[in-house]
């Protein structure tokens, strides 16, 4: 939501090199749109709506031996989800025709299969057909070996779990109980006597094969889960996320979303300019090309969609607002509508930005529709607490540590008071207080907050990597997160922390220093940087990982200055990745009081990124009020 914008209150003025540098930028602009004519049209979609039947039958099986062929490692953990890999087998390949790594040189880990004789691996260098195959001394099941060989060619990283509970499932695999975090154990026609004992024993899905359009259940792609009254629908993020999206272009079209049944399931068509931009099954996992498409449209409207089930109309919905694709649905049938969070229904109601709206107008209205998709529709995230049994474990998200190492402690009530107004539910602190004292009355102050604070001195010898480390050490989350003490950030930034973790699969994610706003002039810059995209850099303020991780890479470094760039470096060294999702809700403060990393002010200035006086005016960047 956007906020009325406060003028500058006079620290400071811009310096004249600055107000060049936006005359140059708009002089710039003003030759792109001129040249915009010129910017290659999206092409025409040459598929058929329905396309070819579902491959099945890509498993060939030859004994002990089994071949998983696919268009993409996406489709096989699509096909992981949908049950259709049951039964042992000895000998194991993958092989997809569209594979690419998420960063130059990156390759995957095998997971650990017992038993492992050999494996092979043939990875392109460019991208293109990649294939992995292993051979074990006792057939394995399907379900257990694929993962660890799809774990060579995708980030394939679940968030961590303190609980978690081993499932028997009759019948296919529920969605809902297959977020990554435990085996799901399957045994076709399994009976209470064949039973061992599991935490939790749940009735599967019926043959998907069997079920006619206009069941609940579409392919198997997305379920419907019991979660309290009424049901909603759930789907998996992996497959659907942002990655790739980038700031809004005002050239970009806007494109009509049509959902229409056939005999193939239930499908979605994207169009725009009187031409067909793509389409695909509602619930499978999204292709390249697709992406692509969805990230060259600022938005689309649902135009038809009655013709199909409920549960794939809202199926596709939230599958394509994970995305960011902003949509707008304001017609939704009721039926449809009940499936889907109130909130994100809210959000699908209104109409789109105009056309020649605020570019932050139509990103954060994006932002905040993937972040409500997500946590209310992603597996792992879509589940209230004692849902199956009395296992709220099961859909918990993990516990998150705020790490905040200071010397300045007239800043710790600003920063704590931001923590606390964080709406992710599993969140404590820990301040380190770096050679500086904190008064009785302060500390109490500190400590009554409505989040759990835990305060603690650290001898003025230690380095700032070695504070750091300390501090660490007392974390109790499952995941760590470092806050720094003059940096603002909004009442959602560690949901899209804990949110990137899900769907990227990296070791480390944040958010870069794209908003940075400059005390002395009292002014905020947005800086050219990408987001949505592996990267080797995020902002040392936002770094988020497993405390497990973190540890297995050695920890910090125990130097004085660049402990960020030390630890990335760590973890890029030993074969981790590092995702910079959007910068929504994070703004990095430059003062006159000192960094550990200081080029100056005016490295800021460069460039011809947007301005705002003071804070830019919405609601992402509001601070708590005092």
């Amino acid at each position: 939501m956007r906020r009325a914008a406060r003028q500058s209150n006079g620290k400071g003025q811009l310096p004249q090199a600055r107000l060049r540098s936006r005359v140059r930028g708009t002089l710039r602009k003003i030759k792109n749109r001129l040249g915009a004519g010129s910017r290659p049209a999206l092409a025409q979609w040459t598929g058929a709506l329905g396309g070819a039947p579902d491959a099945s039958g890509l498993l060939t099986r030859d004994g002990d031996r089994v071949r998983i062929a696919a268009k993409s490692a996406a489709h096989v953990r699509a096909k992981l989800w949908d049950g259709l890999m049951p039964g042992k087998a000895r000998h194991v390949e993958i092989a997809v025709e569209d594979w690419a790594p998420p960063m130059p040189h990156w390759s995957g880990r095998l997971g650990t299969l017992p038993g492992l004789l050999s494996y092979q691996v043939n990875l392109p260098r460019e991208g293109g057909a990649a294939a992995v195959s292993v051979s074990l001394a006792e057939p394995l099941p399907l379900l257990r070996v694929v993962p660890a060989l799809l774990a060579v060619l995708a980030p394939w990283h679940p968030l961590p779990a303190v609980v978690s509970a081993d499932v028997a499932v009759d019948g296919n695999p529920v969605p809902w109980l297959y977020p990554d975090t435990s085996v799901l154990t399957l045994s076709p026609g399994l009976t209470e006597e064949g039973l061992r004992p599991y935490d939790v024993s749940v009735a599967g899905t019926a043959d998907t094969a069997a079920r006619p359009l206009g069941e609940p259940l579409v392919g198997s792609r997305f379920e419907i889960a019991p979660v309290g009254k009424p049901a909603r629908v759930v789907v998996d993020a992996v497959s659907a996320s942002p990655h790739g999206r980038l700031r809004h272009d005002p050239e970009q079209p806007i494109g009509s979303l049509r959902l229409a049944p056939t005999e193939n399931g239930a499908w979605w068509e994207l169009s725009g300019g009187g031409k067909v931009l793509s389409a695909g099954r509602i619930g499978d996992p999204l292709d390249g090309d697709q992406s692509a498409v969805l990230t060259a449209l600022s938005g689309a409207r649902l135009v038809d969609g009655a013709q199909v089930p409920a549960s794939a109309q809202a199926a596709a919905l939230a599958q394509l607002a994970m995305t960011g694709l902003v949509l707008s649905a304001p017609r939704l049938p009721a039926d449809a509508a009940s499936l889907l969070s109130g909130d994100l229904v809210k959000i699908l109601s209104g109409e789109l930005p105009d056309a020649d709206a605020d570019g932050l107008d139509w990103e954060t209205r994006g932002v905040a529709q993937r972040r409500e998709a997500m946590r209310s529709h992603a597996t792992g995230f879509a589940l209230p607490a004692a849902t199956v049994g009395s296992y709220p474990s099961l859909s918990r998200p993990p516990s998150v540590t705020a790490l905040l190492v200071t010397r300045r402690p007239d800043y710790l009530k600003q920063a704590l008071a931001m923590m606390a107004a964080q709406t992710y539910p599993e969140l404590d602190v820990i301040v380190g207080l770096h050679n500086c004292e904190l008064p009785a009355a302060q500390r109490e102050e500190l400590e009554s907050l409505p989040l759990p604070v835990r305060v603690v001195a650290l001898p003025r010898e230690l380095t700032f990597g070695e504070a750091i480390g300390a501090t660490t050490a007392l974390a109790t989350g499952s995941l760590v997160t470092k806050v720094d003490d003059d940096d603002r950030y909004g009442p959602e930034h560690i949901w899209d922390l804990v949110l990137a973790r899900h769907y990227s699969g990296a070791h480390v994610v944040g958010k870069g220093a794209e908003f940075v706003y400059l005390a002395p002039y009292d002014t905020t810059v947005r800086r050219t940087m990408g987001h949505e995209m592996y990267d080797e850099v995020v902002a040392g303020g936002t770094m988020l990982m497993s405390r497990g991780d973190l540890e297995a890479v050695g920890g910090w470094r125990p130097v004085a200055r660049s402990i960020d760039r030390a630890l990335l470096d760590r973890v890029l060294r030993d074969g981790g990745l590092v995702y910079r999702t959007h910068a929504m809700g994070f703004l990095y403060t430059r003062h006159n009081d000192g960094h550990t990393w200081d080029p100056g002010l005016d490295y800021f200035l460069q460039g011809e990124g947007r301005t705002w006086p003071g804070i830019p005016p919405y609601d992402e960047f509001a601070a708590p009020a005092a």
